[in-house]
């Protein structure tokens, strides 16, 4: 009599989607890192007693847009990689309503944004 040997069971499209999950958080979380150490002088300087002139103020201003499109930036490669984490979560096990699927619309939503903006972009006459 032969034994019938089981399948053995897989957890790893589940590892995969939620390591989807967490890239674009583990982006953000490490360029924000990043920011307070590369940029300690710039805390400095907004906490400090000393009178800001005009320059001063300007140069705070684009550095804070220079803050915000970093810290885009980084969710934006996150989700990139949070795509391919939710692709190879889908391919080991594919199905419709997934934890993997789950996962590729979270990761899509950054990009859903950026369509979007260029979509109304473009209808407002840029």
């Amino acid at each position: 009599m032969e034994k019938v040997v089981e399948p053995k069971k897989s957890y790893r499209h589940i590892i995969y989607a939620v390591i989807s999950l967490a890239c674009p958080f583990i982006a953000f979380g490490l360029v924000s890192l990043y920011q307070k150490y590369a940029y300690a002088w710039f805390w400095e300087l907004t906490s400090s007693a000393k009178h800001l002139d005009d320059a001063d103020i300007n140069a705070g201003a684009m550095m804070g847009v220079v803050i915000v499109i970093q810290l885009i930036f980084a969710v934006g490669v996150g989700s990139l990689i949070g795509l391919a984490f939710a692709g190879m979560s889908l391919k080991r096990k594919p199905r419709f309503l997934s934890i993997g699927t789950t996962a590729l619309v979270f990761n899509l939503f950054p990009f859903f944004g950026v369509l979007w903006v260029i979509l109304r972009g473009m209808n407002s006459g840029w």
